[in-house]
């Protein structure tokens, strides 16, 4: 083999062993691919947030629903702490606590501890459906004044289920509006020899929300 074919062969297989590093390290450092978001990239899902709460008691014997309790108005902090299943599936445990002051100066605290699922039917959308269950902790509820039903503490079934639309919903920090209604069904109470039947607690909420991923 001639000197120069010697030559041109050696810088063949120079280049062809310092090619690849380059593209190696080009893809190595290349960007994400389109669509994938940070929040896409992060298990996390966490909600904190305020609402603004309307709570009425209710029975369904011997109190009609003209006979009902009175709204009563007041404010809830609630926070959510849960994984992202998907770009459209999230699923973690809410808290919510609401304080509330009857027109007879007693307070009545109310906390739902629930396992709840959110859901957004199309992915490029911030609308999203919200629903849950698990127990509430009623502390010194009634359903009047008049006393047809005494101040009750007690454990009971809680539901939950809204809606909302989220804001920056592929960042890591969003906002989101949402309302909501949760349900505590207390159960049957006898007082004064009369049985009240399916006593239930309903909390009516708007609010907004911190969402992070």
């Amino acid at each position: 083999m001639s000197r120069r074919l010697r030559g041109l062969a050696a810088g063949v297989l120079a280049l062809a062993c310092v090619t690849p590093a380059p593209i190696a390290a080009q893809a190595q450092t290349a960007a994400p691919p389109a669509g994938d978001s940070a929040a896409d990239r992060s298990r996390t899902w966490i909600v904190i947030g305020g609402t603004s709460t309307t709570l009425r008691g209710d029975c369904q014997e011997p109190c009609p629903a003209h006979d009902a309790g009175p709204y009563l108005n007041s404010w809830s902090i609630v926070g959510v702490a849960g994984v992202r299943i998907n770009r459209q599936v999230d699923a973690g445990i809410e808290v919510s606590w609401v304080p509330v002051t009857t027109a007879a100066g007693e307070d009545v605290r109310s906390t739902f501890l629930l396992a709840t699922g959110q859901f957004r039917p199309m992915a490029s959308r911030g609308f999203f459906l919200r629903g849950g269950m698990g127990m509430a902790f009623i502390r010194n509820f009634a359903i009047d004044e008049s006393g047809s039903v005494p101040p009750i503490t007690s454990k009971a079934l809680g539901l939950t289920y809204g809606a909302g639309w989220a804001f920056r919903r592929d960042a890591r920090l969003g906002v989101e509006l949402f309302g909501a209604q949760h349900v505590a069904a207390l159960g049957d109470f006898t007082t004064a020899e009369v049985l009240n039947e399916n006593v239930v607690a309903n909390f009516w909420s708007v609010g907004a929300a911190i969402v992070i991923r």
